[in-house]
């Protein structure tokens, strides 16, 4: 198990990541996300629109705050595209993904 916090920002700092549910909600449709991570309070549509993506979905077990603390901002981010992992391990989380799904 990776430390999440650690990995976004990680991310953040040495990749490139897209922060807010429109910008996600872009990212992946756009094809260019290659993870994305949600708060357990993001809003119902967006939730439901990044259910029809075809890219890797991870519930943060945190809220809006909590995750956009994790990601070193003073607010709230209900969701995050990552479009570039960095240095960061974050992407291992797809591995996680996969292997609750299988």
């Amino acid at each position: 198990m990776i430390n999440i916090d650690r990995a976004l920002r990680s991310c953040i700092r040495t990749g490139k990541v897209m922060l807010g549910s429109n910008s996600t909600v872009e990212a992946g449709l756009g094809g260019q996300a290659k993870l994305i991570v949600f708060a357990v309070d993001c809003p119902a549509e967006v939730k439901a629109q990044l259910d029809t993506m075809d890219i890797p979905v991870y519930g943060y077990q945190g809220m809006g705050k909590d995750l956009g603390s994790a990601c070193g901002k003073p607010f709230s981010v209900a969701a995050l595209a990552i479009i570039e992992p960095g240095d960061s391990e974050i992407m291992a989380l797809q591995r996680e993904i996969r292997g609750v799904e299988a």
